[in-house]
């Protein structure tokens, strides 16, 4: 509350001077200005303001018969247009794409996230994982990222809430054997389409209004009491899907292949079963009050193979939103939402003996939109407060033991060939709790368009405001052992004692004591002699080993909040047969301390006066958010290393290194990272082949967050890392657009060419100034998980292309078709195995460590891919106001190959997928 006190008392003086101001400045309003001010409000078009003016002839009529005249004809059009989708874009400035409800019923979906559908459009490249056999077992939302963008510079909103992760969103694409980071997301919440009415994406000309981003801009929409004509609507519905309904492709890498990878595959496709139930309930009580709730479910349960047994894991997530509105009484509108979507990851680590783990994620949000509309101008404000976890609960240390007697279960799993050093691995990284607490007040004024010197402008201005609050916590420290050492089991040496350090210490141990067994020997042991050797090596039940070294995660308690404040103002001026847009937002936040100014301009001009053809140009700049992860990164406490000696056999205790295993890092005088933009396009629309466009957007990236080459050591004795701004990189994007709607068939098809570049590569870190957590061995040589990020380019694909075409057959019976294709490009992939890396890096100063294991990867091919998906919905009325829905949705329908599994690789790729659904509705 001390936080939403805050907001309100920086609020107010503005908002006060806002009104005293623009009250002195705007002229008396035009009447025939009305129709303007109430087409925007409901979102009608210049077709429906002409035809009501010709309903009424000239008269001077009532605004209320204005506004009901405008609403009546917006409906009317609506209906011609029922099941059909018109176009995801339309002749104008703004960069964006509207995903309206009907596209989001009959597009073909897998699991019913968002993203599935926002990957469609140009400018957009969905996550390679999303073509994984794991992810056709999976039910999170997949990262996209939008103008070459990371994807957490995509701002993504819901009813005006940001729903971002703050929580070191890059962690999304890390595995569950992280220390530092949980497995999470880059947004809060994974959003199912049956709660959204529209999505509009912004990737080029984004309006002031939206700050805090870098990619493009996701703009969600809930569905509202409001959205049916009857007074009660409810639909209850399932749908389904599991492995037995898939084909599954085996590949095997061919023999000549370089060595390094497993030579024999579990061929056995994946075993899991999906199942998605929904509610939905709309009721108006009149024609101001109306109430909705929505619940969706979807469970995943999957069946996997570790260490050569079955096991089950399971997924759990839920959307529910409970939403009241409220019209034409006090307020024009007011919409009350509460939006509760939590995510469970019952797992383990594959091939890890003990490493069951459990994820929790998700946000609890609420959101508050109200609208008025004065003789003069049009307010929305919009409130937001949220709070979302990314906890994991797991067992507290981690062991790389190598193969032995005793730690044989190493030789079951999948990448027993894929390295020179055998190891068993167990145990998990720990648990880690992470909860981020969010509020946001945006609140928009939008004057009356007026004349001015045979000019006419729409002017807006309004204030954004946003608290974000992390806690991090780890209440036990975390061991991961990493340096195992077999020791001598010859009679005669001094014997292992672990001297009482069980977990981390194997004695050796004898399946027949050993001195029955050397009585049964005759009374002693002769190792000249072949057999008493052979006897004895079989006796052995555990062989000795020990870990000489351990990387310790400390116990810590972090709490880091952040706050900023944006202005914005922007000037829409039309001049004859141009549109000029001009804009500017202020930003600050209390972490950069920067200010921050966003320029925002661009031009449309219709060429031929007809508004079908539109030339648009645009410079922009988009600020990035400063994410509050970075404030966790400054308070964080360091890894350290132990060691301990032996002494004639006995082991010691352990002992903190005087190496520093890991680096603290300090952001001083950073500044806020940016991308300017340029913007070329035409966008045409004709009455016979539809709407076409083709743009040009250049993205120029400055000031990315870099790392200093050296470190300087700190008066706490720490080595700090310093962040600068040496970063840059570029993004280039030529698309080429199209849709159009031919009698009962809709057609759209994209296509982009993308290249993306980053100096930040250039920047890595050298190996021993990373800690040994975070090393991994690529090509030869050590780098850092972060820097191999980069490598990866997992959102590097140069030439894109997407197409839908969708058929009413019947009144009741559509099908839906979309497709991709995607070019090949360069990744780094893991081999499953681990190098020994001590020759090249010394953890420990003081003492003798024999081995230092890093994950391995190497650098791979990924093909080119067409991929082809259907729905089938037909939707037959039972009696009355009763209808069934059933649909079928076919992905990878022409059982195509994904590419998943690349040269030189051995797996399973998924092919052929159905999904099967029905729903009951009463409408």
């Amino acid at each position: 509350m001390a936080a939403v006190r805050k907001i309100m008392n920086k609020f107010t003086p503005f908002l006060l001077l806002l009104f005293t101001t623009s009250l002195s400045v705007i002229a008396e309003q035009k009447p025939e200005d009305i129709y303007g001010v109430f087409a925007k409000k409901l979102g009608a078009n210049a077709e429906h303001i002409q035809r009501c003016k010709k309903q009424f002839n000239g008269e001077n009529v009532s605004h209320e018969k204005i506004k009901n005249c405008l609403e009546k004809e917006r409906k009317i059009e609506h209906i011609e247009v029922y099941g059909r989708y018109v176009g995801l874009e339309a002749p104008e400035i703004i960069g964006r794409y509207r995903l309206d409800k009907n596209f989001i019923d009959n597009a073909p979906k897998n699991n019913g996230d968002i993203n599935e559908l926002i990957a469609l459009l140009p400018g957009v490249q969905i996550s390679e994982n999303a073509y994984n056999v794991d992810s056709a077992q999976e039910i999170k939302a997949q990262d996209i990222s939008i103008s070459g963008g990371q994807p957490w510079q995509t701002g993504f909103f819901i009813d005006g809430m940001n729903y971002n992760s703050r929580q070191d969103p890059a962690s999304a694409s890390r595995s569950a054997s992280s220390a530092d980071d949980v497995e999470g997301g880059v947004q809060t919440m994974n959003v199912n389409s049956n709660i959204v009415s529209s999505i509009t994406v912004y990737d080029n000309n984004i309006p002031v209004e939206f700050g805090n981003f870098s990619g493009g801009v996701v703009d969600v929409e809930t569905v509202s009491p409001f959205g049916e004509a009857k007074r009660t609507a409810f639909s209850i519905g399932y749908r389904g899907t599991q492995s037995s309904w898939g084909k599954y492709h085996t590949i095997i890498k061919e023999e000549d292949e370089p060595r390094g990878f497993q030579e024999d595959i579990n061929s056995e496709p994946p075993q899991f079963e999906k199942n998605s139930y929904s509610l939905q309930l709309r009721h108006k009580f009149n024609q101001r009050h109306g109430v909705l709730l929505s619940l969706n479910y979807l469970e995943s349960v999957i069946s996997d193979i570790s260490l050569q047994e079955t096991k089950q894991q399971e997924r759990r997530n839920t959307n529910a939103l409970i939403k009241y509105s409220y019209r034409k009484g006090w307020l024009d509108s007011l919409d009350w939402s509460f939006i509760y979507a939590p995510y469970q990851n019952k797992k383990f680590i594959k091939d890890t003996l003990n490493s069951d783990l459990t994820i929790e994620g998700g946000a609890l949000g609420t959101t508050i939109n109200i609208a008025q509309d004065f003789s003069w101008m049009y307010m929305t404000s919009k409130f937001s407060l949220s709070q979302s976890n990314n906890t994991r609960k797991a067992p507290a240390h981690h062991y790389i033991w190598l193969q032995a007697r005793g730690k044989e279960w190493g030789k079951k799993s999948d990448g027993n060939g894929a390295t020179d050093i055998p190891v068993s691995l167990a145990g998990g990284y720990g648990d880690l709790d992470k909860v981020q607490t969010t509020s946001s007040w945006n609140t928009k004024f939008s004057l009356n368009d007026f004349d001015l010197f045979n000019t006419t402008h729409n002017i807006y201005v309004g204030t954004d405001i946003q608290f974000e609050k992390i806690q991090r916590e780890r209440k036990k420290d975390s061991y991961k052992y990493n340096s195992a050492l077999q020791y001598s089991t010859s009679i005669g040496s001094d014997g292992l004692n672990c001297s009482g350090y069980t977990l981390d210490c194997v004695e050796t141990a004898y399946y027949t004591p050993l001195d029955q067994f050397i009585s049964e020997l005759g009374g002693n042991i002769d190792f000249n002699n072949t057999e008493h050797l052979i006897a004895y090596s079989e006796n052995i039940r555990t062989t000795p080993q020990y870990f000489q070294s351990r990387l310790v995660s400390p116990q810590e308690n972090i709490t880091a909040d952040i706050m900023r404040y944006a202005l914005y103002a922007s000037d829409s001026v039309e001049i004859e047969r141009t549109k000029i847009n001009v804009a500017v937002r202020a930003e600050y936040d209390d972490f950069f301390e920067n200010v921050n100014f966003s320029p925002r301009f661009s031009l449309g001009i219709d060429v031929f006066d007809n508004g079908d053809s539109m030339a648009i140009f645009g410079l922009n700049r988009y600020y990035d958010a400063g994410l509050l992860t970075y404030k966790i990164r400054e308070q964080q406490l360091p890894s350290y290393l132990q060691y301990r000696p032996i002494r004639d056999g006995y082991l010691q205790g352990w002992l903190n290194s005087s190496s520093v295993a890991d680096y603290k890092y300090r952001y001083t005088d950073v500044k806020t990272p940016y991308d300017d933009e340029l913007v070329i396009g035409w966008t045409q629309a004709t009455n016979l082949f539809g709407t076409f466009s083709l743009k040009y957007v250049k993205r120029n990236k400055h000031d990315q967050l870099a790392r200093e080459s050296e470190t300087i050591i700190g008066n706490d004795g720490f080595s700090y890392i310093q962040v600068n701004n040496a970063g840059y990189g570029e993004s280039e994007r030529f698309s080429f657009a199209w849709n159009a709607k031919i009698d009962q068939h809709s057609f759209w098809f994209n296509t982009s060419h993308t290249e993306n570049y980053s100096n930040v590569d250039s920047y890595d870190t050298a190996a021993d100034q990373v800690s040994f957590e975070q090393l991994v061995f690529y090509e030869k040589r050590l780098i850092s998980k972060s820097d191999l990020t980069l490598i990866k380019s997992n959102f590097a694909r140069p030439i894109l292309a997407n197409m839908g075409w969708s058929i009413d057959w019947l009144k009741n019976l559509t099908t839906s078709f979309t497709g991709s294709y995607s070019q090949g490009y360069e990744t780094a992939i893991s081999t499953g195995g681990f190098t020994d890396v001590s020759n090249l890096i010394k953890t420990c100063n003081e003492c003798e460590v024999d081995s230092a294991l890093v994950p391995t990867y190497t650098k791979i091919k990924v093909k080119s891919r067409v991929l082809v998906n259907m729905r089938m919905l037909w939707q037959p009325k039972i009696y009355g106001a009763n209808s069934l829905n059933f649909n079928i949705n076919i992905s990878n329908l022409f059982d195509a190959r994904t590419y998943a599994i690349k040269d030189g690789t051995s797996g399973i790729e998924t092919g052929r997928q159905f999904w099967l659904g029905v729903n009951y509705n009463f409408n």
